[in-house]
């Protein structure tokens, strides 16, 4: 079951909810049983008639709970290493400056549970983790664009902490759509309920707004 929800509580203001949820059962024992909940609620500040500042405050809700045979999404199609149960505030923010340049940012918190499944007999444990992120955008040539992040993880269970750049080149078509592509020089992802630390390297992005 997928559910999405976008309400407009004033001119600038609107709540967005999206709700997925999978439950399969094996029939043949209950460890093979696989669970994914997924739910999320923000308030999002999308400005009609200065939109010079957008923002957004989310809070997210992640059960994934996999059969210990199910593979990831990798072309390598290995086992889920981990099973988690975590909750997800963050904050995004962005402005223009000027015409041509605009910063911005993202704070992100993570706590729940995560299991490693690749350990026999394995028991989950509290996660905890911080991710700080800055941005900058800037126009170079019209309708071209280059982005630039700086970023930090801290994982504080695992007394472990990263930081690295992430850089971007986009193209423009039109007011609403925008594709490009960059290279991350971080192995973290920018979603706190990504476990695995394979982000790196080269990404294609296509960027779409109504």
């Amino acid at each position: 079951m997928s559910n999405t929800l976008s309400y407009q509580t004033s001119e600038d203001w609107r709540v967005l909810g999206d709700l997925d949820v999978a439950i399969s059962d094996s029939g043949l024992n209950s460890s093979l049983d696989a669970d994914y909940i997924e739910f999320g609620l923000g308030y999002a500040y999308r400005p009609v008639e200065n939109d010079r500042l957008n923002a957004l405050i989310r809070y997210e809700y992640l059960s994934d709970l996999a059969s210990p045979d199910q593979l990831d999404g990798s072309r390598t199609g290995e086992a889920n290493d981990y099973e988690q149960r975590s909750h997800v505030f963050s904050a995004d923010a962005i402005y223009d400056v000027t015409p041509k340049l605009a910063v911005g940012g993202k704070v992100g918190y993570r706590f729940g549970e995560i299991r490693d499944n690749t350990v026999e007999d394995p028991e989950f444990f509290d996660s905890q983790a911080l991710l700080l992120i800055g941005r900058m955008d800037y126009e170079v040539l019209k309708s071209w664009e280059m982005t630039g992040e700086v970023r930090y993880l801290d994982v504080m269970e695992a007394e472990d902490s990263k930081a690295g750049v992430l850089l971007g080149a986009y193209k423009h078509f039109n007011q609403n759509i925008k594709a490009g592509v960059g290279y991350n020089f971080t192995d973290f992802s920018d979603d706190l309920t990504d476990l695995d630390y394979d982000s790196s390297g080269v990404f294609f992005n296509v960027v779409g707004k109504f």
